[in-house]
């Protein structure tokens, strides 16, 4: 299964990589996540009569194997998404649609902690548990739902690590991408600081201010605000009142900017004092 699994994943990245090199935005189908989906349904297929010759074959394969192969299908649905838009789409959308992948990445690491400490860890101790599709975990009634329906499924800890490496991957393109940008801009004048974090982070900043009326003895408004921000640290904001729904529609810590702050300054302040 493992080779069978690995010449095929070998093989689509090939493809895959032609593709790219061709990319046409104005090619409504685009066929890269129909050559994943087919991939992957091969391996489907011949998991449902495949019998593992051990249980440390089965671990490897749903810990090591598949997930890089099942994390193609995600990052191809961000990927294709950010080519068209960064080709055809405007800046605003550019930055709405980079904040949000960035912020996929954050949530899934917020809310799947223990699962990507686990892997990031290189832990082994609960190998069993997770990656055995017979384990405990994965007979619980929701999953095993899945598994009766399809026979084929993974287990659900393969299926999130799947997606840590397809979300860190865009996450980390974009960081990349961005840092090429500001590295082809020209020079700033001396002793001017220019803002090199996320544009969403800034939005939450300057809500915070402007709810402490930190500006203009509190008469200063959202707008004076962020409209200072841009011209300050040379930054464009986009839609601020979308990016500020998007703070409030977080699913973990909707102050996370601050929080981090923060909890970086107390550290700071708590090593100096010891």
């Amino acid at each position: 299964m493992k080779v069978f699994t690995e010449k095929l994943h070998n093989e689509l990245l090939s493809k895959l990589n032609e593709l790219d090199k061709n990319y046409d935005p104005q090619n409504l189908t685009d066929p890269r996540l129909n050559l994943i989906a087919i991939a992957i349904d091969k391996i489907k297929v011949k998991l449902k009569t495949w019998q593992f010759k051990s249980t440390e074959d089965e671990i490897h394969f749903f810990k090591t194997v598949l997930p890089k192969t099942l994390s193609l299908y995600i990052y191809y649905s961000d990927k294709i998404e950010w080519d068209r838009i960064n080709l055809q789409g405007s800046l605003e959308c550019r930055y709405k649609l980079s904040d949000r992948l960035f912020l996929q990445a954050e949530n899934f690491r917020e809310e799947h902690k223990v699962i990507y400490e686990y892997n990031r860890d290189e832990r082994t101790d609960l190998d069993k548990l997770y990656f055995l599709r017979n384990s405990p975990l994965n007979r619980e009634p929701g999953y095993q739902l899945i598994q009766i329906m399809d026979p084929s499924s993974p287990p659900f800890q393969c299926r999130l690590l799947a997606m840590n490496i397809a979300y860190s991957r865009i996450e980390n393109e974009l960081k990349m991408i961005i840092a090429e940008e500001k590295g082809t801009q020209p020079m700033k004048k001396s002793g001017k600081c220019i803002w090199t974090g996320k544009q969403i982070d800034l939005i939450e900043l300057g809500s915070g201010l402007y709810e402490s009326g930190s500006f203009n003895n509190g008469n200063a408004s959202r707008k004076d605000i962020f409209d200072y921000f841009e011209e300050v640290f040379d930054v464009d904001l986009g839609n601020t009142s979308s990016l500020f729904q998007d703070i409030v529609q977080r699913k973990t810590g909707t102050t996370k900017f601050l929080d981090q702050m923060k909890e970086k300054l107390l550290k700071r302040i708590d090593e100096l004092l010891n």
